[in-house]
């Protein structure tokens, strides 16, 4: 006879067990075989789904039952203990109504919740469980809240605190900057712009490109100064009137400028735009004497021009001289420097 009683003892204890299961942070589950046949695997929605660290705020936590929670039904909250705080009937809401029971599970590194509702939610419904008790981990990381209940729904999700889901992605544009005097054709660097032996049967005339190379996002200006007009030492040319309107050069007047035709750049939707004072008026020359060091030109985005004859995207500068009989012989020079401002 005890041999009978134990072996039904057994029994019992053995059933009981195939019964349990073990959830996350050691809280026993009790499953029956109608919650296992019904139990639904959902997509919860945290909110907010992204956190500070370290913040305090309500976080609520939203599914569709796959089956009605009757009074009584539980929720089984696992959230990990980063988080601060506690979750109470006081602090902790499902659907707006304060549970009847809430208790806490406090596991090596996750905490249950179990939470027994005081009103129903029918199949179909959407269960809000809502709490204003916990505290934000102050590690950034990416946390798992997750789920089961007592008619067999089950699920979890993600709250992104701080940037631990973030990357950046970044990258290093090395500066590009390059400004050469080319000839007229763009197909070799120059230095010089010589006038020739003059005649004052006809306008001299010498031209040189400014070539300017830049990624820099907002553009360069061009500047420029002189050494004064253009001289022998002892005697000055006469130069033109300063821009816009400058002087017509005619042949067998004494008159010395300069004309500027400013070219395109490459940088989409870019422009040249010329100082007024060289921004000359149909043939006339513009006076390239002007005291001290001032702006030619301003492009407003990057410049790719062509390695070499490329007679678009540079800017050409001519210089003009007419000369009269009453002219004195000599060797006139004038020096010009330019120089090149990028805006990065």
């Amino acid at each position: 006879m005890s041999r009978h009683l134990f072996s039904r003892k057994n029994t019992f204890i053995l059933g009981l067990i195939a019964s349990v299961i073990l959830v996350s942070g050691g809280v026993f589950y009790l499953f029956n075989k109608e919650n296992l046949a019904k139990a639904s695997g959902v997509t919860p929605v945290i909110t907010p789904s992204t956190a500070a660290v370290s913040t305090a705020g309500t976080i609520t936590y939203a599914y569709t039952t796959s089956a009605t929670l009757a009074i009584g039904s539980k929720i089984f909250l696992t959230y990990p203990n980063a988080y601060t705080g506690a979750l109470s009937t006081v602090n902790t809401t499902v659907n707006t109504t304060a549970p009847s029971t809430l208790t806490n599970s406090v596991g090596a590194s996750t905490t249950v919740s179990t939470i027994t509702l005081a009103a129903a939610v029918t199949s179909g419904s959407t269960v809000t469980v809502s709490t204003s008790a916990l505290t934000t981990p102050s590690t950034a990381g990416n946390y798992a809240i997750t789920f089961t209940s007592s008619v067999g729904d089950l699920g979890g999700n993600f709250q992104y605190v701080g940037s631990a889901n973030v990357v950046n992605v970044t990258a290093a544009v090395p500066v590009s900057l390059s400004f050469v005097i080319r000839n007229a054709g763009d197909t070799a660097n120059t230095n010089v712009c010589d006038l020739g032996t003059t005649s004052t049967a006809s306008v001299a005339n010498c031209t040189y490109r400014l070539k300017v190379a830049t990624n820099a996002k907002s553009g360069y200006t061009v500047s420029f100064a002189t050494s004064g007009a253009l001289t022998d030492g002892t005697y000055n040319m006469t130069d033109s009137i300063a821009g816009p309107t400058g002087t017509a050069a005619v042949a067998g007047t004494e008159l010395y400028g300069v004309d500027v035709t400013s070219g395109a750049i490459t940088g989409a939707g870019g422009s040249i735009t010329l100082v007024s004072a060289y921004s000359s008026t149909g043939a006339n020359l513009i006076k390239w004497n002007p005291g001290s060091t001032v702006n030619l030109y301003t492009a407003n985005k990057p410049n790719s021009p062509a390695a070499s004859a490329d007679t678009t995207n540079t800017t050409l500068i001519s210089h003009s001289l007419a000369t009269s009989s009453n002219t004195p012989a000599g060797n006139f020079t004038q020096s010009v420097t330019y120089f090149v401002a990028p805006a990065f």
